[in-house]
């Protein structure tokens, strides 16, 4: 997919300002969003209930699942999708997100970013 260079120079730099935990969309049909991870289990999938609903066929219906610690740390757990779930190129089980982190989802590329606050 062919990724406007605006916004992905936008996405990779992160947001300005006080922010909380947050996701950039930077591939997909919803491109430019932003998801607050601001409650303590954040769901992704196809289905219509997902926090973070992600309509694509390569996307299962319950495909992962963003969670905040105890220690306030955000956590990303594949819910044993049949495509995976991928951070910085790499499928993973279940890590630790960092900012900067490039989560993808089917054909969804997402930039995990820390909170300032």
């Amino acid at each position: 997919m062919n990724i406007p260079d605006s916004l992905y120079v936008s996405a990779s730099k992160g947001p300005s300002g006080v922010h909380g935990d947050e996701l950039v969309i930077v591939s997909g049909p919803e491109a430019g969003g932003r998801l607050d991870l601001d409650k303590e289990f954040i769901s992704a999938g196809r289905h219509e209930q997902s926090d973070l609903l992600l309509d694509d066929v390569s996307v299962s219906r319950h495909h992962a699942l963003f969670t905040r610690t105890a220690s306030g740390r955000i956590t990303l757990r594949d819910l044993n999708s049949l495509n995976g779930t991928y951070v910085n190129g790499k499928r993973v089980e279940e890590t630790a997100l960092h900012s900067g982190d490039e989560v993808q989802i089917g054909k969804y590329k997402l930039v995990f970013w820390e909170s300032t606050q």
